[in-house]
């Protein structure tokens, strides 16, 4: 026997060894019926998730879709990638002031037109997609977090059917609630995969989905603190001081978010927070009680609609005091739980309490019943599902009769859910049952009588919608917006006395942001040109120039002034202009007939106009 055989045989049987000692460290692989088996749970709640939002495929565009999708070039076309990424959410409406940078979400929207087009079923058949995939990462979230397989379907079920969810998925202009809430839950998850893969890689790449959640919406933010615990945990095991070790946990989920800021500083020229209807101190004492109001349709979720009117406070009342110590009491219990009896509690409690302190925020930005959204719950939805789960996996180790009680609560529960969910996406029809369904609920808001009538103005039905701005003004008085409407829809039925009146008072109201005074400045020109008070007009017009050149409808109002003074070249570039900017087709057609007008003219006697 030569000498190299002698050395071959050893080396072969050594491979051997070492493949099978991996094979033996392997799980044993699994033919495809045990692969369904393990499947049919989150099959069958992402099944029920895509029938119980079936509905939605029938509903149209409402309120925000208008502008946002069916008249938003930058999400019909690639070529706006650029001012996408560049500029803030609403830079298509000249003049319009945006608090939000969202490019990711207009990047979403250009994908799904690309692929659909402008067919609403198309857009709601894309967010029911995005929330089944949703539903499938709260399954994976509670495989990781509640060791019970009964538990897990039943808080995915209950996310999957939960009715406070309808606004966020058959609204399309909510969709980015689904979108960040995903890339959030998937960075979650990466930091609950088995702590002894990846080395530092899971928390970077966890990072990576966190700042990219930003970008589709900016209240992600909050999460940073859950994430930074998670990632903490982690590294349990990382030999060195604590600081280092908070310095690899926190470190790019804090350059994520800086990086984030500093993006949106230079696109919003600062924060968006820092005009609004109301000042801090509203927002310090008006806080808790919406809190409270959040946790109460989070749990009770009946009566939805798209806004509500929450009363706003300026001084520490009774209803500051009472919600906070209801929250810190609540608080304290769950943080009590999470020590004592499961982690889930802790996480939950983030993951309800946290994602709600941004939107909380725009009780400063936003007017009195436009505050409170059902689609700011649909991620801390998830915590209560755990928790319900959770609940569900310790029941059903209980004694026979306690089980079978369990069971057909949890059954009644998802079948009421199921049903609610179903009927509410009704109200996402079209703009007037969706503004109904707010007055259903709550007569006393102002606020969607106004909507209302801006629905009937623009279908022409004047009558109607002069009617819906006076009941929206007697409900709202001191609403400058609300007092708008009603100015314009007078103005529509040529009532100009009334109209001037309106806006007169609103110009000496103290308080209105520059836009607004702006607005006001360029109806009451309107109205003064429909007066016969020219000169008056003009120098309205002028002084919403030289506030801004491009504001919306200034060129429209410049050009029907110059024809009336019978300066037709003049009227007929300020057309043009306004069709430039704003792409106002009447505006580029009364630049064509006064074009054709000055062509067909006589020569003239050496005047200018």
């Amino acid at each position: 026997m030569c000498p190299s055989s002698a050395v071959i045989r050893p080396q072969g049987s050594m491979k051997k060894r070492r493949k099978a000692s991996q094979v033996k460290g392997m799980p044993p692989r699994r033919n495809w019926r045990e692969r369904l088996r393990e499947s049919q749970v989150p099959l069958v709640v992402c099944g029920l998730a895509l029938v119980v939002y079936a509905r939605s495929l029938f509903c149209g565009f409402i309120r925000d879709d208008i502008p946002q999708i069916v008249h938003n070039p930058q999400v019909q076309s690639w070529q706006y990638v650029p001012q996408i990424l560049t500029l803030q959410l609403w830079n298509h409406i000249p003049g319009f002031q945006a608090h939000f940078y969202r490019p990711l979400f207009s990047l979403w929207m250009l994908v799904v037109d690309t692929l659909g087009g402008l067919e609403p079923w198309f857009w709601h058949l894309s967010s029911v997609l995005l929330h089944v995939a949703c539903t499938y990462l709260v399954y994976l979230l509670g495989k990781r977090l509640l060791g019970s397989e009964v538990g897990t379907g039943v808080a995915a079920a209950l996310f999957a059917v939960h009715p406070i969810h309808v606004e966020a998925v058959t609204w399309v202009s909510a969709s980015n609630e689904i979108l960040f809430s995903l890339l959030t839950l998937g960075a979650v998850l990466i930091l609950l995969s088995p702590s002894d893969r990846g080395g530092l890689w899971p928390i970077v790449l966890s990072a990576l989905l966190y700042s990219a959640g930003l970008f589709a919406k900016e209240t992600g933010a909050a999460l940073i603190i859950l994430l930074i615990a998670l990632a903490w945990m982690r590294l349990t095991n990382l030999e060195g001081s604590w600081s280092k070790r908070l310095a690899l946990a926190a470190g790019p989920y804090v350059a994520g978010t800086v990086t984030y800021l500093i993006i949106r500083g230079w696109v919003l020229h600062g924060m968006g927070v820092e005009q609004g209807e109301r000042g801090w101190r509203e927002v310090i004492f008006s806080s808790p009680s919406i809190m409270l109001f959040y946790l109460e349709k989070l749990i009770a979720p009946l009566a939805l609609s798209g806004a509500y009117v929450n009363p706003i406070h300026s001084s520490p009342t009774l209803a500051f005091w009472l919600p906070i110590l209801a929250i810190f009491l609540l608080a304290v219990l769950l943080t009590w739980l999470a020590f004592r009896v499961n982690l889930i509690f802790g996480f939950s409690a983030a993951l309800i309490l946290l994602p709600l302190l941004p939107a909380l925020a725009l009780i400063r930005v936003y007017p009195g019943g436009d505050i409170a959204h059902d689609r700011y719950l649909y991620l801390p939805s998830v915590g209560l599902c755990l928790l319900v789960g959770w609940m569900a996996g310790q029941l059903v180790k209980a004694p026979r009769n306690l089980r079978t009680i369990t069971v057909s609560i949890l059954a009644i529960l998802l079948v009421t859910f199921s049903v609610l969910t179903f009927a509410q996406q009704r109200f996402y029809d079209n703009d007037i049952v969706y503004s109904q369904r707010e007055i259903d609920v709550d007569p006393a808001n102002g606020f969607p009588y106004a909507m209302l009538g801006n629905v009937y103005m623009d279908q022409g039905k004047t009558d109607l919608g002069l009617k819906n701005y006076r009941i929206a003004s007697q409900l709202a008085p001191n609403d400058p917006r609300i007092s708008l409407f009603l100015a314009r829809g007078l103005f529509g039925l040529q009532q100009y006395p009334e109209a001037e009146a309106i806006l007169n008072r609103l110009l000496l109201k103290t308080g209105l942001d520059a836009n607004m005074q702006t607005s006001i400045r360029l109806s009451l020109a309107n109205v003064e040109i429909g007066l016969g008070n020219l000169d008056l007009a003009q120098q309205l017009l002028q002084q919403v120039e030289q506030a801004d050149p491009n504001f919306p409808e200034l060129h429209w109002g410049l050009g029907v002034l110059y024809h009336k003074q019978g300066r037709i070249q003049l009227a007929e570039a300020e057309f043009e202009k306004e069709y430039r900017l704003t792409g106002d087709q009447e505006a580029q057609r009364q630049s064509a007939v006064l074009t054709m007008q000055m062509l067909q003219a006589p020569p003239s006697n050496g005047s200018r106009y």
